[in-house]
């Protein structure tokens, strides 16, 4: 009796620590998941202001452009997506407006 008792528990063990473990690594992808997602909006994030900042320094040399107005749009609507958590839309309305101006986008 004291062997199946004793079979029955290592048995239990056994069993419990396996899906504790998937439980576990199934955790840690979830969080490097996440880790590479926020490291990512963070990167565009970045770029996002630096656009803007590029922007911002070039209209004061070449706010007489031909597409000066399109671009100070552009320039709003861009700023607006990436504060809105879509800066890759947001980026690509960015290095037009920079375009327009006849600036090369450095970001």
């Amino acid at each position: 009796m004291i062997i199946r008792t004793s079979i029955a528990t290592a048995l239990a063990a056994i069993l419990l620590s396996g899906a504790a473990f998937a439980d576990s690594a199934t955790t840690t992808t979830t969080q490097t998941t996440k880790s590479k997602t926020t490291e990512q909006s963070q990167k565009l994030a970045d770029r996002c202001t630096a656009l803007e900042a590029q922007f911002d320094q070039a209209i004061t040399t070449h706010g007489s452009a031909t597409k000066a107005a399109a671009a100070k749009s552009l320039r709003t609507k861009g700023g607006n997506l990436c504060n809105s958590n879509k800066q890759s839309t947001g980026i690509k309305n960015l290095q037009q407006a920079l375009k327009d101006l006849g600036v090369k986008p450095s970001a």
